[in-house]
């Protein structure tokens, strides 16, 4: 048994699944090349992230059938992506669930608030990929998702906002 342990210690590691959209690989993807491949891929911008916008958004038809919006976020000191999530008009989209299992393989399904509410979701290698129903919208999200950078990019925003009310009080005083 030992024996069994120490051959499989001696295997080279195997690497985290790559995962890609658009061509680019989600786990060393950057703004730039991002945002160049999905232009390339047809989607028209609506406005992209600045120095007081935190992700881009496009029209998302043009990219997956019925999809009405992607969001592109990355972090602001490092560039690196933090999430993709493509919004779809209405809350059934089974050909997208199907299509997702076929790619990616069974989801962990979970329950939500409704008898017909659920949330799907996959791993690979560093990325969370969620499949599920905004009720109060109207929509069905897709997200693709790397935690680490959107814990940072949550952090680069709430930052933002601080000092942005922070600017707004100093403003405030001063006027009267």
């Amino acid at each position: 048994m030992y024996r069994f342990l120490f051959l499989l210690s001696l295997l080279p590691a195997l690497p985290a699944q790559a995962i890609e959209l658009f061509g680019v690989d989600l786990n060393a993807a950057t703004r730039d090349e991002f945002r160049v491949a999905v232009k390339q891929s047809g989607a028209k911008l609506i406005s992209e992230a600045g120095k007081d916008a935190f992700y881009d958004v496009y029209e998302g038809d043009a990219l997956l059938y019925n999809a009405r919006r992607l969001y592109l976020g990355f972090t602001k000191k490092d560039q690196r992506f933090a999430f993709v999530e493509y919004e779809f008009a209405g809350l059934q989209q089974p050909a997208m669930l199907a299509r997702l299992i076929q790619k990616y393989g069974p989801p962990k399904k979970r329950a939500g608030n409704f008898i017909s509410d659920f949330s799907y979701s996959w791993r690979q290698g560093d990325v969370q990929i969620l499949f599920y129903q905004d009720w109060p919208n109207y929509r069905t999200r897709l997200s693709y998702i790397r935690a680490p950078s959107l814990q940072q990019l949550r952090a680069e925003q709430s930052r933002f906002e601080r000092d942005q009310r922070q600017q707004l009080l100093v403003f405030n005083e001063k006027a009267y």
